[in-house]
């Protein structure tokens, strides 16, 4: 039987998230508006090598994204998945693999919850998660910061975040970029900031550079870069702060309509010390 526990509640206009191979519960802190857990784990990520992928996994649709998926679990402290969807083969490989997973339910499709997903190999210490509906189609995306301990006493901050796609201007998709950014902001740790951002028109990207000057969190370059595009601009970025980039790759695969990103990371106090606000 899958390991899993569905609460329900309504920050940011969630309806719910399902966790699974966690036994803690989790309470909501009303200071910090996030969701705590009750006892903090044994467990920690080892600061000095923190293996890490994102990637917008096409609701499982195409053929080997489980099989590619089983070869990055079986690689990764944490991944962060976009346009996951609750399927019985994908639960049963998370929890077989004894991993621990949150998903933000944006919406059904039938039977099956949609949305971002993030899996790791310890149960994160707090959380939050976000919804917001697409302006047009309805649809909504959703967010997720998960924080975990290192090895070495500090918190690690991990933003999963999904984009609205169709939208006039920039309104919505500022909105919502800021339901994710003022929350990251009170964090005095590293964070890593990644998804799928949409970024297909240009002056979404110029806004996201200008956000993430204002948490000092700078952007990664990748020997071979094979990220995905639409109309010549690429629509996945990880943004990070106070950690070092040990090796960066992005993958050409046929199991998605997007190519995933791994990065290996390590701790890197002295970036902390230079706060942009």
């Amino acid at each position: 039987m899958l390991n899993k526990i569905r609460y329900k509640y309504s920050h940011f206009k969630v309806n719910h998230v399902n966790i699974y191979g966690i036994s803690q519960k989790y309470h909501l802190n009303k200071a910090t508006h996030q969701y705590c857990i009750e006892q903090m784990p044994n467990e920690a990520l080892d600061a000095n090598h923190i293996v890490l992928y994102s990637w917008n996994i096409y609701k499982q649709k195409l053929e080997n994204s489980i099989p590619e998926l089983s070869y990055m679990l079986g690689k990764a402290d944490i991944v962060l998945l976009q346009e996951a969807r609750e399927s019985e083969t994908l639960m049963s490989m998370i929890t077989s693999n004894e991993f621990k997973a949150i998903h933000v339910v944006a919406f059904k499709d039938g039977y099956y919850a949609n949305g971002v997903m993030t899996i790791s190999k310890i149960p994160p210490v707090s959380y939050t998660a976000q919804k917001y509906s697409e302006p047009w189609i309805r649809f909504p995306k959703s967010g997720l910061i998960s924080t975990y301990p290192l090895s070495n006493g500090q918190q690690l901050m991990v933003a999963n975040f999904h984009a609205v796609n169709f939208s006039l201007g920039l309104k919505d998709f500022i909105r919502q970029l800021r339901t994710i950014f003022d929350i990251l902001q009170k964090h005095s740790g590293p964070i890593v900031l990644g998804g799928d951002f949409n970024t297909w028109r240009k002056s979404r990207y110029l806004y996201i550079k200008r956000m993430i000057r204002e948490l000092n969190l700078k952007e990664i370059d990748y020997p071979i870069d094979q990220r995905t595009k639409v109309m010549g601009k690429i629509l996945d970025h990880i943004f990070i702060r106070g950690l070092q980039i040990k090796e960066a790759k992005t993958y050409d695969i046929s199991a998605s309509d997007h190519n995933p990103i791994r990065l290996k990371l390590a701790y890197e106090p002295q970036i902390l010390t230079d706060r942009a606000y």
